[in-house]
């Protein structure tokens, strides 16, 4: 038996041992994942290891989503004994965004969270500006459903407002709260996001839980009203019954599927995504039924002009904001990367149109009386 050549095999496995073991227990880490200032300024941050190297490792970096930096040193070393913490200085080129990943040779430490997202923008005062209409849109849209509520009260009837779309509006804002508690607060969906998108941000922030939580709840007493002031004839359309049917009979069936799912082949997250496509859907018909229905009436007399008023202005914040960061981080392809938001704006802004031009042009002569004698619902 040839011993000298088992010994190396020996000393080979060990050292691979060695290695995988180095590989699974030290973490490269940074100390920020976000950095964001203006383009005059600087952002800085360090590189560590999560315990002492063995060994020495260079630092060394490379660039996502197109680079507005300076590059950064290369040749940094972390020693042997220490754990590093090394600082560095991000400098601007450009406004922009850019997602700095953190290399190390030899490549034995695992570099899952050692990335830095950098957001390089021209003027402070458009951030603030940007930071106020974010508010004033959440105001706006959180606002929106009392017109309507009070106009119900007063009137103690809900004439004139369409049941379809009470049935589309509230299944979407469940559909919707679903979606961003799930994506906020549960840990494994966040955990499935992250493998996903490595160096991504969560895309839900508290107030849109708060803003789909409240409109659950608004959405719900004005449901409330349909039972206890005076509806005329109208009825939920079958056609819309069938639908909603479909939409949360198809989403109990998509929770035991995942629920039950052991392998993880249909993971919480693929399950959360089918709610935000109910919002999508459900955004993009739900004006309709209450826009034929005024046709059919010759009137708008039961829908709050005020809740449309403050959709329309909430709408224009919203797209306006959304200009307002493409511009201040010269960035305009984060309009057409984000086109749901972009578009579910255009849609929403276009039915207000629709609806400002029933209200102020079509039938703004129409009488309280003449609506409620002429109320066409089929």
């Amino acid at each position: 038996m040839d011993y000298s050549k088992a010994l190396q095999v020996f000393k080979i496995s060990v050292l691979l041992c060695c290695l995988i073991s180095i590989s699974n227990a030290v973490d490269l880490l940074v100390s920020e994942h976000d950095l964001t200032f203006e383009i005059n300024e600087n952002g800085t941050f360090s590189v560590s290891l999560s315990q002492p190297a063995n060994e020495d490792f260079t630092i060394w970096f490379n660039y996502t989503d197109g680079n507005n930096l300076y590059e950064l040193p290369n040749d940094r070393v972390i020693r042997n004994g220490t754990k590093g913490d090394l600082g560095y200085v991000a400098r601007a080129r450009a406004a922009g965004h850019t997602t700095v990943i953190v290399n190390a040779t030899p490549p034995l430490l695992k570099t899952k969270n050692a990335f830095v997202r950098v957001g390089v923008y021209k003027v402070h005062g458009w951030v603030v500006v940007s930071s106020v209409i974010g508010w004033l849109y959440f105001i706006c849209w959180s606002v929106s459903f009392y017109p309507q509520i009070i106009e119900n009260f007063k009137r103690k009837s809900v004439v004139g407002l369409n049941f379809d779309f009470l049935g589309l509006n509230i299944t979407g804002f469940i559909a919707y709260a679903v979606f961003n508690i799930g994506l906020r607060y549960v840990r494994e969906v966040q955990m499935e996001y992250h493998s996903i998108h490595p160096t991504g941000v969560i895309p839900v922030e508290v107030n849109d839980v708060v803003f789909a939580v409240h409109a659950v709840f608004a959405t719900a007493v004005t449901i409330g009203q349909c039972f206890i002031y005076d509806r005329g004839n109208q009825l939920i359309s079958k056609m819309t019954v069938g639908v909603l049917a479909l939409v949360w009979s198809t989403a109990a069936v998509f929770l035991l599927l995942t629920a039950l799912d052991i392998n993880k082949t249909t993971p919480w997250l693929t399950f959360l995504y089918f709610f935000s496509y109910v919002k999508l859907g459900v955004t993009l018909v739900k004006y309709i039924p209450q826009v034929v229905l005024n046709y059919k009436r010759k009137s708008t007399v039961g829908w709050s002009i005020g809740t449309v008023l403050l959709d329309f202005i909430g709408g224009l914040f919203s797209i306006g904001q959304m200009f307002i960061i493409a511009y201040n981080f010269d960035d305009w392809y984060s309009i057409i990367g984000n086109f749901t938001k972009f578009g579910l704006g255009l849609a929403s802004i276009s039915f207000d149109v629709m609806f400002m031009i029933q209200h102020f042009c079509l039938y703004r002569h129409r009488k309280p009386a003449d609506s409620l004698e002429n109320s066409l619902i089929e």
